[in-house]
């Protein structure tokens, strides 16, 4: 079953969010595992997703439950690996939950000289009270200032493990 078969479904269901959860859940853990993401085959998958033609992923080394290497671009083509290959980003990357009614979101940014790179997962409960809405992404900032807000355009997966593992500043 394909992810717009899924958001069809979850479209059309007169359903409580609740049974669509369930509903996507048994969808997934039905549908193979999307292999699409910037991370090495030895390196666990901690988000990835499309954006713009590209893709941004979070990598976890292999063995290093602490630590993590965002990658920006497509395959082959990386137009942004941090920490750079080779270093090591000991307490390099920032993780913020926050709630929000029906939800909450998750944030793991880093900075790299006056860039702030913010991976985002948000589920919230929608403007009419109904089913929750689910947001993926990535936002760049300059001093603080909004320069980009990707969203992911396959819906992403959000955080695939607890961030809470993760070292952090």
């Amino acid at each position: 079953m394909d992810w717009k078969t899924v958001e069809n479904a979850l479209q059309e269901s007169r359903k409580s969010w609740g049974s669509r959860l369930a509903l996507l859940a048994a969808c997934c853990a039905a549908a193979p595992v999307q292999a699409a993401s910037l991370c090495a085959p030895n390196e666990p998958v901690v988000f990835a997703c499309h954006v713009g033609g590209k893709m941004v992923s979070l990598c976890r080394p292999a063995g290093d439950r602490g630590m993590l290497s965002y990658r920006f671009g497509g395959p082959g083509k990386l137009e942004l690996s941090y920490p750079e290959p080779g270093r090591q980003a000991s307490a390099a990357f920032t993780v913020k939950s926050v709630p929000l009614i029906g939800g909450g979101e998750t944030t793991v940014a880093f900075k790299r000289g006056v860039y702030t790179y913010t991976v985002y997962s948000k589920v919230a409960r929608s403007e009419d009270g109904g089913a929750p809405e689910f947001e993926d992404g990535v936002i760049v900032a300059r001093r603080g200032k909004v320069l980009s807000k990707m969203r992911c355009e396959d819906g992403g997966e959000g955080f695939r493990e607890p961030m809470t593992a993760v070292v952090v500043k």
